[in-house]
């Protein structure tokens, strides 16, 4: 067995124990192994130094929460940062904040759910949910509970589709006169590159020229559009390792690319980051404003006597995915285009698109009889 650690000593139950002091108060760090004993006492002693720390036996789900979500700002992204405070703060502060973390029951757990649906769909419950469940794991770990009283709640039943809810593709109708619509539009190479590529708004809006590889026929993705915590507009990297990836350049592509230069050395914009597309002050364009322009362009549309329902700039590339595989595409394929980070991502997304073609597939199947 390897040495203990000065300080350290192992407990009835096998686990280690290690007491340490600060400014004359003792504190107790524990771990399974002496490597987790040790990992506990350095975020112990991080959690001192910045203030954040609160005796366990009394601390609240808010007061742990303001040390969980300090700790987090070092490895997470701040869009996602702001998307965990909402979520606490409007939906998880009001019933269980002044809670005491070690007197939470699970049936107070499972009464906060039952309140989310009252109001909530059910994938925005189970995503509020996981936000509730990482917090509570956290706090075993950090020895303030010995179980999570929301281990065993079960997710909310999901009654509807994804595909029949969020994900809406356009009719080739609708998607050619809405593109002839926005042909005038300042944002139409955007709206264009989006159809072409099925890129996230965000990625199209943080390409820079110096990312498209005409050699290789290729653009590489390799950052976003984000916001910091405090809600600024910022360029990052992507949320996953999937979402770095190359896409090919078709002629089309090449076509947007050449139009968004000609239209760029006509206009007079402040652009220091080389971006391909910005907004017409130079700055960051934001997914508030590209969802204002296509109502506008609809409603152009309307006046002419052209209907088509609201949609958004997900629906491009929803569109894009949907007639890669109505004509003929691989869902792998699409899957490493989308930048998914599994192909059932993918399949349960597009899956209703499939049987459309499931005839067309058929025929040019020949067997030798």
């Amino acid at each position: 067995m390897a040495r203990l650690a000065a300080g350290m000593r192992i407990k009835k139950d096998g686990r280690f124990e290690k007491r340490f002091y600060i400014d004359g108060k003792q504190h107790t760090a524990i771990g399974r192994t002496q490597k987790d004993c040790l990992a506990h006492e350095q975020k112990l002693r991080a959690k001192i130094n910045a203030g954040i720390y609160k005796d366990n036996r009394n601390i609240t789900l808010d007061q742990y929460f303001a040390e969980w979500i300090r700790l987090k700002e070092k490895t997470t992204k701040g869009n996602t940062l702001k998307g965990y405070e909402n979520k606490y703060r409007k939906h998880i502060s009001p019933i269980l904040g002044g809670r005491k973390v070690q007197k939470i029951e699970r049936r107070e757990v499972q009464r906060m759910q039952e309140e989310c649906t009252k109001t909530l769909k059910a994938s925005t419950t189970n995503n509020i949910m996981i936000v509730l469940k990482a917090i509570l794991h956290d706090a075993v770990l950090d020895e303030i509970i010995t179980k999570s009283p929301a281990d065993g709640v079960k997710n909310v039943k999901e009654t509807e589709k994804a595909a029949d809810t969020i994900h809406r593709a356009l009719t080739e109708q609708e998607q050619v006169a809405f593109m002839q619509e926005a042909r005038e539009s300042y944002y139409f190479g955007v709206f264009a590159l989006m159809l072409n590529t099925g890129m996230r708004n965000g990625e199209v809006c943080a390409l820079t020229w110096q990312d498209v590889d005409y050699k290789n026929r290729v653009i590489h993705i390799n950052k976003t559009v984000t916001r910091t915590k405090g809600g600024a507009m910022d360029i990052g990297t992507p949320k996953s390792a999937a979402g770095v990836r190359d896409v090919p350049l078709t002629d089309a592509v090449l076509e947007v690319l050449k139009g968004q230069r000609d239209k760029m050395q006509n206009i007079f914009t402040i652009n220091r980051q080389d971006r391909i597309f910005v907004g017409s002050f130079g700055g960051i364009i934001q997914d508030g404003t590209l969802n204002a322009e296509i109502d506008r362009i609809l409603q152009r549309l309307e006046a002419k006597g052209v209907h088509i329902d609201h949609f958004t700039t997900h629906a491009l590339r929803d569109t894009f995915a949907t007639r890669f595989i109505e004509q003929g595409g691989q869902p792998q394929t699409l899957k490493t285009i989308l930048g998914h980070s599994s192909l059932a991502i993918t399949m349960d997304l597009y899956a209703h698109v499939l049987p459309n073609t499931k005839q067309e597939e058929m025929n040019r199947v020949h067997i030798a009889m």
